[in-house]
């Protein structure tokens, strides 16, 4: 027997299907990203993305040497289809970094 606290509930629920952005409806589109990052972007300089890993001051972290971390072998990378050195990064939504690249946003595979 549906309680009307659970229908309310669950009506709330379906209420916010049109809000949920396009990408996440359709989980088998293909999504293009062709726009390279700039390292003076806002979200860039947050994140101290950097396009030469070998110039970023970083740490050894979660297990992982400091000079073996790189966006090629990141969690949020993958690769692009048109340029094997750039990939699109999904901490950066949808734009490109260099597979060479670091950022403090970096987590193992």
């Amino acid at each position: 027997m549906t309680t009307r606290r659970t229908f309310i509930k669950t009506t709330a629920k379906l209420g916010l299907i049109p809000l949920l952005p396009v990408s996440m409806l359709s989980q088998g589109a293909e999504n293009i990203c062709t726009t390279k990052i700039t390292t003076d972007d806002p979200v860039a300089k947050a994140l101290r993305y950097i396009e030469d890993a070998t110039q970023a001051v970083r740490s050894d972290k979660m297990g992982v040497t400091a000079t073996d971390q790189l966006c090629s072998n990141c969690q949020f990378y993958t690769v692009s289809t048109s340029d094997a050195a750039w990939g699109e990064c999904k901490l950066f939504q949808c734009r490109l970094v260099v597979g060479a690249g670091w950022c403090a946003g970096w987590v193992p595979i």
